[in-house]
């Protein structure tokens, strides 16, 4: 009797663990950037190359700071605890820095302030939701990339038909234009010809990422800009372009030859001379190359390199790359610190898992086997309920990709086999059990 007490007590214990876990892995936030102090995805250079602005994560709270090119003097110039700033843009005359706010909704607001972080003023309301912006070339107007809050919240859904376009808007928040009306299913990195009068920027053809324009003098976009001939258009695939100030340049990233057929991508920096149409690779890094940003009177690009890519939050180092030499020089940014100790909820965070729900499965099963056998004599029969419940889920998972979400019901397949896999173990535990005991 004692041991039957305590195979009960076990299996009890083992499922109140495994309901535990199941139950903080749905209720759970799964920002990975919750607790994260780092960098984040956008950085921007002064007209003047004094100043990089850049946004910051300090405690899963994400800021605005400026800081001098070798990383010293950062200052924090725009953040609230009830918002999420990044990707800041200077103006062409490094007075203003337009920059995004993610409201409790996960809308992007248009925001602008001085360089030093005063004067901000909203600019866009959360009716749309903005993804990137730059400042025409005498500061007025705005120029950013949106898309309605009605598409936006479809595409987090589901499929959706909606899409992004270009937009104009004072730095008053006065006469804001609908520019395009294309419907990109992705479209970012706005910028400007060296004249003001195009501006161009990154959206998807249906293959790869392509550099597009948009003529302000005749309103229309232009799907095949001259400045890519049809040869590199073909070739490359341009993911974060980036034009230099004088226009003779284009910065972009793209999958490294090496990884194209890997299942997992390298994004490495390349430069495309706009009169020659050379493409020439400027790092071997083996990681994934972001935000590339021209100096404006040196011949250096600054960019972020994720260093665990693809793992998240994504550890971003800034680091600053000669162009004619190609070396490549980190900068150290005298950054904030963490302020609260997240140890024990990181690592609660790290054991929560599919492997650890796994496992007390498979632990509880084989001890509920074990039970059966000594005490009902139904050896199996957990194994049969275990069999029984991935076919269910698997079934289940098949009608709602049919009627309902596609991607929960792969969420469900992939339970499924979880379970599956988990009850052909419990099957050969029990069955080696069954021999040990005899």
């Amino acid at each position: 009797m004692k041991r039957k007490r305590i195979l009960l007590v076990t299996i009890g214990m083992i499922f109140v663990l495994l309901v535990g876990t199941i139950l903080y892995s749905a209720l759970r936030d799964d920002d990975p950037y919750r607790y994260y102090t780092g960098l984040g995805e956008e950085i921007s250079v002064a007209p003047d190359d004094s100043q990089i602005a850049f946004s910051y994560y300090v405690d899963g709270e994400e800021a605005i700071y400026t800081a001098n090119p070798d990383g010293s003097d950062v200052e924090q110039i725009a953040g609230a605890a009830d918002r999420q700033d990044s990707a800041p843009k200077y103006s062409s005359d490094g007075q203003n820095i337009a920059y995004l706010s993610e409201d409790s909704e996960g809308m992007n607001i248009l925001q602008v302030m001085n360089q030093d972080g005063s004067e901000e003023k909203q600019l866009t309301d959360n009716s749309i939701h903005v993804m990137d912006s730059v400042f025409s070339n005498d500061g007025e107007p705005l120029f950013f990339v949106a898309i309605d809050a009605e598409g936006f919240n479809q595409r987090e859904g589901s499929e959706s038909s909606a899409g992004f376009d270009l937009f104009s808007v004072k730095t008053d928040g006065s006469d804001m234009e609908n520019l395009t009306d294309a419907d990109y299913s992705s479209m970012d990195h706005p910028s400007l010809s060296p004249d003001g009068q195009m501006i161009y920027f990154s959206a998807f053809d249906g293959e790869k990422e392509q550099v597009f324009s948009y003529s302000l003098e005749d309103g229309a976009v232009n799907e095949n800009p001259s400045i890519v001939s049809e040869e590199i258009a073909n070739s490359q695939s341009f993911n974060k372009p980036q034009f230099s100030p004088n226009g003779e340049q284009l910065a972009f990233t793209d999958v490294s030859e090496e990884t194209q057929d890997s299942s997992l991508f390298e994004y490495e920096l390349f430069l495309l001379d706009i009169d020659s149409q050379d493409v020439e690779r400027l790092t071997n890094l083996g990681t994934a190359v972001n935000s590339p940003v021209f100096f404006h009177e040196e011949n250096t690009i600054a960019f972020l390199e994720n260093t665990n890519w693809p793992s998240e939050p994504a550890e971003q180092q800034l680091r600053a790359i000669d162009m004619a030499t190609h070396d490549i020089e980190p900068i150290e940014l005298d950054a904030p610190q963490p302020t609260d100790n997240h140890l024990f909820m990181q690592l609660l965070d790290r054991a929560v898992n599919s492997l650890t729900l796994a496992i007390l499965y498979t632990f509880m099963m084989s001890l509920l086997s074990v039970y059966l056998l000594h005490y009902a004599g139904r050896a199996y029969l957990a194994s049969i309920i275990s069999f029984s419940v991935a076919i269910i889920v698997l079934a289940v998972s098949f009608a709602v990709a049919a009627i309902g979400d596609p991607w929960f019901g792969i969420g469900l397949g992939m339970l499924a086999v979880g379970i599956f896999g988990c009850s052909i173990i419990v099957l050969l535990f029990i069955l080696i059990y069954k021999r040990f005991v005899k």
